[in-house]
């Protein structure tokens, strides 16, 4: 009796861990790797930026491994810090802003493909879904199967910057608002970069399913390289990296949005823009650089996360090499030059969709 009551418990525990919205959401791409992927990041943009700049980098915790276990020792030391809220400030508001950020952040991961694999007999079927498609007997990995994910991704990434702006504003300090006002004009411009550049890409495929325009096998860099590029650049506009961390300049506005946030809650503000980094890292592995092609399954998921990481990487690099630039510089560059490369990259999309068809 004893041993059924286990092996039940078991089965309803493999069943509510493996069951789609909670494997998806909680354990992958869900809360817990984005954690690990964090983690391993901000380590690797610390001991980056050391080198160049001919310094050590965290060292003192764990020696031996390049001082990875400082990141959990900063990470528990913010997670058990005071939190100060200020009189002046609706509490309610100034407590719940850095959580809706972070949420808002991390829901596009939920949606974006990172492999596929035949449906039927497949070790991962229960959360794999089939596409629309009868051509293809797919399944989608660690991602809600629809057709029209790209669109709902830009739509929600669309809609990030105004709880950013909504967190500056209820802080009730001048620098915060400043940052917010920054953030504002910024999303304007990268907002419409990315769109215009995705764009390209559906009307080149035909389709507004991510996974689909994976599976042509052709990646967005040889169909569009201008688009490529644009999307690139509005990239890191989007998650503030180097040269465009203008948001949350330290020399200028503190830290902008996030200046009256301490403790547990800077912790997530700030993890919120190195997600948003990760969600645009992977989207832009799906169309412009092939995704998990040529594997599929399980090793094709390794390789779009690898790939994503390395992108990652190079974004947080930046930090070491580039200064920043001001926000007039920011918006002239991508009205003047990144908006007219946009309208070009979407002619070659119109162009080559055509022709294609």
């Amino acid at each position: 009796m004893k041993d059924v009551n286990f092996l039940s418990i078991l089965s309803i525990l493999k069943f509510y861990i493996f069951y789609p919205s909670f494997f998806v959401t909680v354990i992958f791409p869900g809360a817990i790797f984005a954690l690990v992927f964090l983690l391993f990041v901000i380590w690797f943009e610390r001991k980056a930026a050391a080198r160049v700049q001919m310094r050590v980098g965290p060292y003192y915790a764990s020696k031996r491994i390049g001082g990875f276990l400082q990141l959990f020792a900063d990470a528990l030391k913010f997670v058990f810090s005071e939190m100060i809220i200020p009189n002046t400030v609706n509490k309610t508001l100034y407590i719940l802003s850095p959580i809706l950020v972070l949420v808002v952040s991390f829901l596009p991961i939920v949606l974006i493909p990172v492999s596929v694999i035949p449906r039927t007999g497949s070790i991962f079927s229960p959360y794999y879904f089939s596409f629309l498609d009868k051509r293809l007997d797919l399944g989608v990995v660690a991602g809600y199967f629809t057709s029209y994910n790209l669109i709902i991704i830009l739509g929600l990434e669309a809609i990030y910057p105004v709880f950013v702006v909504f967190l500056g504003w209820v802080t009730n300090n001048r620098f915060a608002i400043v940052g917010a006002l920054r953030e504002t004009f910024l999303s304007v411009s990268y907002d419409v970069l990315i769109l215009m550049s995705t764009l390209s890409l559906a009307l080149e495929y035909h389709t507004l399913d991510i996974a689909r325009i994976v599976e042509s096998g052709i990646p967005g860099f040889v169909a569009n390289p201008v688009a490529a590029f644009v999307f690139l650049v509005a990239m890191l506009i989007g998650s503030s990296r180097f040269p465009f961390d203008i948001v949350e300049a330290e020399t200028e506005v503190v830290i902008g949005p996030y200046t009256e946030y301490s403790g547990f809650l800077f912790v997530l503000n700030m993890a919120g823009s190195y997600i948003v980094n990760l969600v645009y890292a992977l989207l832009f592995v799906d169309l412009f650089l092939g995704g998990w092609l040529p594997f599929s399954g399980f090793p094709g998921l390794v390789f779009t996360v690898f790939k994503a990481a390395l992108v990652v990487l190079f974004a947080v690099f930046l930090r070491s090499v580039y200064a920043r630039y001001r926000i007039d510089q920011a918006l002239r560059g991508g009205w003047k030059y990144l908006f007219p490369l946009s309208l070009f990259s979407l002619v070659i999309g119109m162009v080559v969709g055509y022709l294609w068809l």
